[in-house]
């Protein structure tokens, strides 16, 4: 075999075995000192790095320039091992240990660099707690009081729309600090961290619910106690990593938990020095992790690192809206997807017929009646270098037999991009004759908000929703046209 040709093969599968596992690329340091105990949290396609090592400082770093850039600094006591998650397009950032431990709560606006004091956190001061985000609400709870106990596992619920706060079912299990938190839809995920000192550190992990204001225990995350570490969510996947375990181990392990059966996996460690006390947020698809404290002469890291999940192959194939010459085809987001594609043919037939989807379904048309078809998908995460992912399991559908014209059903295909969506979203669909039509979003407690209601002309159709109109959280949008009704998920983040 030609020598460089062998080489090309052998650097393609390293390449594709590291993506397997998800990559990771070194991007820009932050500041030009390390720290520890900072917060991180994402706004829009934007990063930020607030306090950390007793300083009051912000950093926003912008992906697509791959540049960080100071912000306004806190005009408060600089801090570390406070807590900071976003909310819509704010950011908050609270608690911590300063010249003494903490419970000021601040929010950062933006769109004009501006920081602005929030109600206190009702929970007292506070240092080594863990905050996240679910919906429209935040949560911080856990981590050493004032007077110094290790721990505490209280919860509490800010409402930025009251600025108050307002108490929750407590974590299960033991008394903890310094544990993590991330959130999936309208999910919350906390665990691991530090108990009291004759435990060391857990690794059990909880979900919560704030429908039902109730904690479930899920599967433990891998392998030994651990704590200080980081986390956070990609589409339908959390993400754990770095951190100490119970024999002070400083670590660079970093695992996928996938809530729809339960599991972890291990991918790719994170490069670099195994680190605790970092910071860790998404953007776009993509997670960051940086700073952070090591061993050695220089404890302090100022380094960032950028993580691409690995290119999954779609799952939870339905097909919906099967009529005589069409049907709509269906699977669960992949997070690092830019695009699908997808294939179908006659059952029995061997050639595919292909097509791309930018978003998460598709309406095939064109179909002949009464007849039996495949089809399957694979996502495609990298045009340009051709990574794309397995194709799925084949599905099969039927479609209708041929009515004639006077007893044809009237067809709509609801579809919703982007979904998730931070500012606005445009909802596409289709009606085959002029019909009342009706689009309403329903959010988890069944308060509904009327989008359009009248009269509608055949054909295609687009209608912008924006976060102002409905709020943040999971809506169920509903459209009715005649007597068919068709419903999809949608989340304002």
């Amino acid at each position: 075999m030609n020598r460089k040709l062998s080489i090309t093969i052998l650097l393609q599968a390293i390449m594709l075995l590291v993506y397997g596992q998800g990559s990771w690329q070194q991007i820009a340091s932050v500041d030009t000192f390390g720290r520890a105990g900072a917060v991180g949290f994402s706004i829009g396609d934007k990063g930020y790095l607030a306090s950390g090592g007793g300083k009051n400082d912000l950093w926003e770093y912008d992906p697509l320039l791959g540049i960080w850039t100071q912000k306004a600094s806190f005009g408060f006591e600089g801090r570390l091992y406070a807590v900071g998650f976003s909310i819509g397009s704010y950011g908050y950032v609270g608690t911590g240990d300063g010249s003494g431990q903490l419970h000021d709560f601040w929010c950062y606006v933006p769109a004009n660099n501006s920081w602005t004091q929030k109600a206190n956190f009702a929970g007292g001061p506070r240092r080594w707690a863990t905050g996240i985000s679910i919906g429209d609400k935040g949560y911080i709870g856990l981590g050493s009081n004032s007077s110094g106990n290790c721990c505490k596992k209280d919860w509490w619920e800010y409402d930025p729309g009251t600025n108050t706060w307002t108490e929750k079912a407590k974590l299960p299990g033991l008394n903890r600090g310094s544990a993590v938190g991330f959130s999936i839809g309208n999910k919350g995920y906390v665990g691991t961290g530090g108990v009291e000192n004759q435990y060391g550190r857990t690794n059990d992990f909880w979900q919560y619910d704030p429908a039902t204001n109730t904690w479930t225990q899920i599967s433990d995350y891998p392998g030994r106690g651990w704590s200080w570490g980081v986390a956070f969510s990609i589409g339908e996947y959390g993400y754990v990593g770095t951190g100490v375990d119970t024999n002070s181990i400083y670590t660079n392990d970093f695992w996928q938990y996938n809530p729809s059966n339960d599991s972890w996996i291990e991918l790719a460690n994170l490069p670099g020095e195994p680190r605790y006390s970092a910071v860790g947020f998404a953007i776009s698809g993509k997670g960051y992790i940086g700073t952070g404290e090591t061993e050695g002469l220089i404890a302090y890291l100022n380094d960032f690192w950028e993580f691409t999940p690995s290119c999954e192959t779609p799952a939870g194939l339905t097909t919906t809206n099967i009529k005589a010459t069409t049907a709509k085809v269906n699977w669960s987001v992949e997070p690092t997807a830019q695009s699908y594609s997808v294939r179908y043919r006659k059952t029995g037939t061997v050639s595919w017929t292909k097509t791309t989807a930018t978003t998460n379904f598709k309406k095939l048309a064109g179909l002949a009646p009464n007849t039996q078809y495949d089809w399957s998908v694979k996502s495609i995460c990298d045009a340009v270098n051709n990574i794309s992912s397995d194709w799925s399991s084949t599905q099969n559908f039927t479609t209708k037999p041929l009515r004639l014209e006077a007893e044809s059903e009237v067809e709509t295909t609801l579809e919703v991009d982007p979904n998730p969506f931070h500012f606005q979203t445009t909802i596409s669909f289709y009606i085959e004759q002029e019909e009342h039509t009706t689009l309403e979003a329903f959010d988890l407690t069944g308060r509904k908000v009327m989008l359009l209601d009248q009269m509608m002309q055949p054909g295609d159709h687009d209608f912008v929703i924006t976060r102002e109109q409905i709020g943040y959280g999971v809506f169920l949008v509903r459209l009715i046209t005649g007597n068919e009704t068709s419903i999809i998920k949608v989340i304002v983040q």
